[in-house]
């Protein structure tokens, strides 16, 4: 394949969800998909971090198709919350055949979105999952507005698997405009031998998935081995290791949620991002009661996502949490 065809990347969770889709879906007639969301590494490629799936009553897959962002706008925050420039980016289509071919529909419903004014696409992603006879292959291809009319093939389009489900893998560039912050701080030796140091001793106490972000970022993905094993949690380290010190977050559904500790406040180059982490694990623990207060304050105001994304991170952390699991429960039921 040369060296000029585009790729398309997609992010484990993403595509998972969308293999889900097509289990969920079973044998039903009319067009099957939704849109997708992503955004462009660089001219060649394209990066999937999550999806949609239309109903029928938004006119997906007609010709007068037309859709309010608004009945999206939480699925775009999303995948927002994974690739902060993430915006819609494509389409995907579940097909009973082993033929990746677009059908008449498909080729109008691509045709509209590439035309929609308010997407203002200039080209996009189009997946199809083929499901025949119990085996499920995806295809991709890219297209541009030269593609939308009927009878002008798409480009061919090779699809790859990212490593990880949030973050971009370290042998991607992405181009400076991407990139507005250094990426090469990790580069000098000095630094290089004290993220190694690092990672051994992280190593020694959690599971530690890192990873190179588009602004230069290396974040640690951590879940401790011992004690809150089901916990996730992240640290970033950025321009100025060690002296600037590093950031943390989790993340609760769409949201990441910043944490703080008086060694994450008054970081000294002499302290160990280990000994951060193990302070965030126990800060975290004496905070559960807040995030349960912040998620019965979502669940009075009727937003039982976010309330069972707080709550799932409290669990996670302390199965035994106080009325937490009950809450959950009321949380979870409208969402089913």
């Amino acid at each position: 394949m040369s060296t000029d065809t585009p790729i398309v990347l997609i992010m484990p969770d993403a595509k998972a969800a969308l293999e889900a889709e097509v289990k969920r879906s079973g044998i039903i007639g009319g067009l099957t998909g939704g849109l997708l969301f992503g955004y462009p590494l660089d001219e060649r490629h394209r990066l999937v971090v999550s999806s949609v799936r239309l109903s029928q009553d938004v006119g997906f897959g007609q010709r007068d198709f037309a859709l309010d962002q608004t009945r999206t706008s939480r699925q775009l925050k999303h995948a927002q919350s994974l690739g902060p420039e993430a915006t819609y980016c494509g389409v995907w289509y579940i097909h009973r055949t082993p033929y990746q071919e677009l059908t008449a529909e498909e080729w109008t419903q691509t045709q509209n979105v590439l035309e929609d004014p308010d997407f203002r696409f200039k080209d996009l992603v189009c997946l199809v999952l083929c499901f025949y006879q119990g085996e499920l292959k995806i295809y991709a291809s890219s297209f541009n507005r030269y593609h939308s009319a009927r009878g002008q093939p798409p480009a061919p389009t090779q699809l790859q698997p990212m490593t990880d489900s949030l973050l971009i893998r370290a042998d991607l560039t992405p181009p400076p405009t991407l990139s507005p912050a250094p990426t090469n701080w990790f580069d000098s030796p000095d630094v290089a031998a004290r993220l190694r140091l690092e990672h051994e001793r992280l190593a020694q106490e959690y599971h530690v998935e890192p990873a190179l972000m588009p602004d230069g970022q290396i974040i640690f993905r951590l879940t401790p081995k011992v004690q809150y094993e089901k916990l996730v949690f992240y640290l970033a380290c950025g321009p100025g290791f060690p002296d600037k010190g590093p950031s943390a977050f989790l993340l609760a559904g769409d949201r990441r949620h910043p944490l703080s500790s008086p060694g994450l406040v008054n970081w000294s180059e002499k302290q160990w991002l280990v000994e951060i982490a193990n302070e965030l694990v126990e800060w975290l623990a004496w905070s559960l009661d807040q995030y349960v207060a912040a998620a019965e304050e979502a669940l009075s105001r009727g937003d039982y996502q976010e309330a069972a994304d707080l709550l799932t991170v409290v669990l996670a952390t302390d199965p035994r949490t106080p009325h937490a699991a009950r809450l959950l429960a009321r949380a979870q039921a409208p969402l089913r």
